[in-house]
């Protein structure tokens, strides 16, 4: 079902029955274009020296520091529709446990996944038994890369406690959904279910918007860096939404290199002795 306004019963029951709902026109020109011009500048130069843009990471750019792009960033990860969703849905409290805006490039092949993981400072991962939502806004049309989703897959997926789906494709395909929308669309959805960005050999990529909400009782996830000129109204609500005082309990995505190259350098002499 493609909601037409904004209603969290709407929302739950969609989610509850398909594993995702899309809400076309979430976000309206106007609002994009107040944090839209700095977004598109930081894809357009790489970090370096105190300059702040993007990292890249194979065929997939992400902004570094994404909370500090604008005040109308941060202010769309504590969206007050997004967190009752979010919270109604896990049936308990939640935190963000990780964000991002990026763009999927050219020569992208995604695998068919799960996110419902905890990822270690190690570098590892291993699934959990829970439910939560992750939101992607669309931030450009979608000519290429669009979001797929395998419908219902949230209601089975978790019980065969596998990540990657890539091999099992042939026993899903009839379920893919692939979601070509819009700038400003909004798509909720269970992270235990099946997903990617279908893959694109040549083409403009699309940028999203990603935010992943985690029942208060999971581990934290990656780290939060924030402006703190853009503090001067939270709540108490999002207060808890952004983990003040809480440890991180993963490293940034994507993993920092100078750390990634340790953990193999680590893994490697592990062998050794």
């Amino acid at each position: 079902m493609v909601m037409k306004k904004l209603d969290t019963k709407d929302a739950l029951k969609e989610i509850e029955s398909e594993g995702f709902c899309v809400i076309p026109n979430f976000l309206s020109q106007k609002q994009m274009d107040t944090f839209m011009p700095e977004v598109n500048d930081r894809f357009n130069r790489l970090s370096k020296n105190g300059t702040i843009g993007h990292v890249r990471a194979q065929t997939q750019k992400y902004l570094q520091h994404t909370l500090i792009v604008h005040k109308g960033v941060l202010d769309l990860y504590l969206d007050p529709f997004i967190i009752e969703v979010a919270e109604k849905y896990s049936q308990q409290l939640v935190h963000l446990q990780d964000y991002r805006i990026y763009q999927n490039l050219k020569g992208c092949k995604m695998h068919w996944h799960v996110d419902n993981k905890q990822t270690t400072l190690e570098g590892e991962s291993k699934l959990l038994n829970h439910r939560g939502l992750i939101i992607i806004i669309y931030l450009s049309n979608s000519p290429h890369g669009s979001f797929q989703f395998v419908r219902k897959s949230h209601r089975w997926a978790s019980e065969r406690k596998i990540e990657d789906w890539e091999s099992e494709e042939k026993k899903f395909y009839k379920d893919i959904v692939t979601l070509d929308e819009k700038a400003g669309t909004c798509i909720m959805y269970d992270f235990r279910g099946i997903h990617r960005a279908k893959p694109f050999t040549k083409g403009k990529p699309r940028t999203a918007f990603f935010a992943q909400y985690a029942p208060i009782s999971s581990p934290t996830g990656e780290p939060i860096y924030i402006d703190t000129s853009m503090l001067t109204d939270l709540t108490e609500k999002q207060i808890q939404v952004l983990r003040f005082g809480r440890k991180a309990s993963a490293k940034t995505w994507p993993i920092p290199h100078d750390y990634e190259k340790r953990t193999i350098f680590r893994k490697l002499i592990e062998k050794i002795i």
